[in-house]
């Protein structure tokens, strides 16, 4: 196919996607990779002799860029277009594009020349952004190898490793497949939301069936266990829920993770070990704000501490009116119904009637108008341009009229994908050699099911915690002025600065101001009642305990399994103790949560602990906001400026001194 009729090839500010079929992917790797490979071998050429960070950086930071601006492209229209053809492209594209990404990081020429560039004379008088991006380089290639002399031990672990991460996720995708049930008599349903019901009859006849059809993921889990009258139901989808992937429940040993997983320990372990690490997590650790695991670890056990008390009280609470419901003991599978049932009494309301106020469409606008009012920037739609499926939507930002970055707005569930809401990025922001600069695109993916019928899409108060918390993501990519790829994109933060923004936003779904701001009943167009907000908000403050103890259980989890790996426990005795340690939740003997914990095979082995880490930093710049209004331009000016805009020239640590001194003593002012 000539490079001329092949859209993958071709210059672009945004991927064409209209224009991009299955069988351009495969001419346009081979095209871009023998580019890449004259690239890199002109660079090592010229370079050798004097690098420089123009010809040496920059450069390979384009290359880099063009990668994985492919990938995406790639991974996004095989995951969401469905035929031969498609599959075949990913089949052909995808390890080949991997494997030379891998050998860009352990090339020791290039290894020798960023090294070589870190330790001359000019760099001693770089910008802190430049220094910190080539330290940044120069511990990527460390681990990888480039420090070592155990290259194919490296490589034959890297290897297993990734095949060890995608056959627990499809294990996991499976197991979720496999089970399934169908009712034909809707009193069965009862309790559940009428939204949710729709959503099980649309799924039975896709399916071809009559009635409601119920699959197994995480959002049914939720909604059943908390609204089901059924108690046979809510025990049920437990059972299947807490056992997948594993030699329990149901399906018994047929997806079962379990070897999966110790096999992954052990060549993570193994690997983290030849690079002179002592586990795992204190390679994991090494790129963030915490110092060590056992500081996670300490920092974790004193956020347990502190919730003792709660817990206690949530449970005597929780325990009284349970013997009111005619429940004689707190079992695993009637815990959220019961703490559901207990917040709609105290708080007079239930979540469910206040989604009424939050569709979709106008909470999304409004959350573009805050992002206005804060940063000065306007976030408008773009009709003119195709995007990968007619429900995503692209969003350009502005300022003074020029655009700053891009953002796509992907809200719906992939059929037949497990999906869960996620930031992803297209492209950093970063200047290019002549200076000109290339502007960030942020991906905010969701997994919202797509309304069958013409009622809009009602976000309950955790789905609005969510839209709030990845559009932080987005914001915090595009409104950084870092100039460098190394630390202008959220992708490149450690884990525990990246929630940062997430967490941050969520605050805001706990204002009453906020809440009746960006409120709009579907049907009235009246924003919320100012009692309704009231008991919005003690129902939010009651029975909290409950997620939090199973956040910190599965947070002290990961950290304890990659920080002690060796130590002679498997996996499920390291959770059973981690859990008899936080208590407070009831279980059940067969549990095997382990098994489906995709966090630690999606990104955050040794990582779950940074949403609590990065609250800390969230809580101080919050107050600031609450003292000064919460949509007080200042303040989010001093926000922009001192936190996003530098992105990851510095630490966050740096940055929260900076958002401090730039906000003491301004007089207070609210809006």
């Amino acid at each position: 196919m000539p490079d001329d009729d092949n859209p993958l090839v071709q210059a672009y500010d945004l991927p064409p996607f209209s224009l991009i079929k299955a069988e351009h992917f495969s001419p346009a790797l081979d095209r871009i990779l023998a580019q890449s490979r004259d690239q890199v071998t002109e660079i090592i050429k010229t370079q050798t002799a004097f690098p420089t960070w123009d010809d040496l950086v920059l450069a390979m930071d384009e290359i880099h860029a063009r990668l994985k601006g492919f990938r995406y492209v790639l991974e996004r229209l095989t995951l969401t277009r469905t035929g031969d053809g498609w599959t075949q492209a990913w089949r052909d594209c995808s390890e080949r594009l991997y494997e030379y990404q891998r050998s860009l990081k352990q090339n020791p020429e290039l290894f020798q020349l960023f090294q070589q560039l870190a330790n001359s004379q000019i760099a001693r008088h770089f910008t802190s952004a430049r220094k910190r991006t080539l330290d940044k380089i120069l511990r990527q290639f460390r681990q990888n190898g480039l420090a070592h002399t155990s290259q194919a031990d490296l490589k034959d672990l890297t290897l297993r490793i990734q095949g060890a991460r995608s056959l627990f996720l499809e294990h996991l995708h499976e197991a979720n497949k496999a089970w399934s049930k169908t009712f034909d008599d809707e009193a069965q349903l009862s309790g559940l939301p009428p939204s949710f019901k729709q959503r099980m009859a649309d799924q039975a006849r896709e399916a071809g069936r009559k009635g409601w059809l119920l699959t197994l993921n995480e959002e049914s889990f939720r909604i059943v266990t908390r609204y089901a009258d059924n108690h046979l139901l809510r025990k049920q989808i437990y059972v299947a829920f807490s056992t997948r992937a594993s030699d329990q429940g149901p399906h018994a040993g047929v997806f079962d993770n379990g070897d999966v997983l110790s096999q992954l320990l052990r060549d993570r372990h193994q690997y983290a070990t030849l690079l002179g690490y002592s586990n795992y997590a204190q390679m994991a650790i090494e790129p963030e704000q915490a110092e060590s695991p056992e500081q996670v670890l300490s920092f974790l056990q004193g956020r347990l501490a502190q919730q003792h008390s709660v817990f206690i009280r949530d449970t005597e609470q929780l325990q009284a009116f349970a013997t009111t419901q005619g429940f004689n003991r707190l079992e695993p599978w009637n815990l959220q119904y019961l703490a559901e049932k207990l917040r709609r009494q105290t708080a007079g309301i239930s979540e469910q009637t206040v989604s009424a106020w939050f569709a979709l469409e106008s909470t999304f606008s409004q959350l573009r108008l805050i992002a206005r009012d804060l940063f000065g920037v306007i976030i408008a739609e773009r009709r003119d341009v195709a995007t990968w499926h007619p429900d995503v939507r692209l969003f350009e930002v502005r300022e003074r009229d020029e655009i700053i970055g891009y953002i796509y707005f992907d809200p719906f569930e992939v059929a037949n994908q497990d999906g869960f809401p996620n930031t992803t990025t297209l492209r950093n922001r970063r200047l290019t050699a002549e200076g000109r600069p290339r502007h960030p695109i942020a991906v905010l993916h969701g997994w919202l099911p797509r309304s069958s019928s013409a009622d809009p899409v009602l976000l309950d108060h955790r789905q609005l915690r969510i839209l709030f918390h990845e559009f932080g993501h987005c914001l915090h990519h595009v409104l950084t002025r870092a100039d460098y790829r190394g630390v202008s994109g959220i992708s490149e933060l450690s884990r525990d600065t990246a929630e940062f923004a997430g967490v941050l936003f969520e605050k805001w779904c706990f204002s009453k101001q906020c809440l009746i701001r960006i409120s709009k009943h579907h049907q009235t167009g009246a924003p919320l009642p100012d009692k309704i907000a009231d008991q919005l908000l003690v129902y939010l403050n009651t029975q909290t305990s409950w997620g939090t103890a199973a956040f910190l259980r599965d947070a002290l989890f990961d950290m304890e399994l990659h920080h002690s790996h060796g130590d002679g426990r498997t996996a499920q005795q390291v959770f059973d103790q981690i859990s008899g340690q936080v208590g407070h939740l009831p279980v059940f003997a067969n549990e095997r949560w382990p098994n489906g914990l995709d966090y630690i095979v999606t990104g955050y082995a040794a990582g779950i602990y940074a949403y609590a880490w990065s609250r800390e930093s969230a809580n101080t710049v919050f107050q600031t906001f609450k003292r000064d209004g919460l949509f007080n331009a200042a303040t989010g000016r001093a926000l922009r400026e001192t936190i996003f805009a530098p992105g990851d020239s510095r630490p966050l640590s740096e940055s929260i001194v900076a958002f401090e001194h730039a906000t003491d003593h301004r007089p207070g002012t609210s809006t």
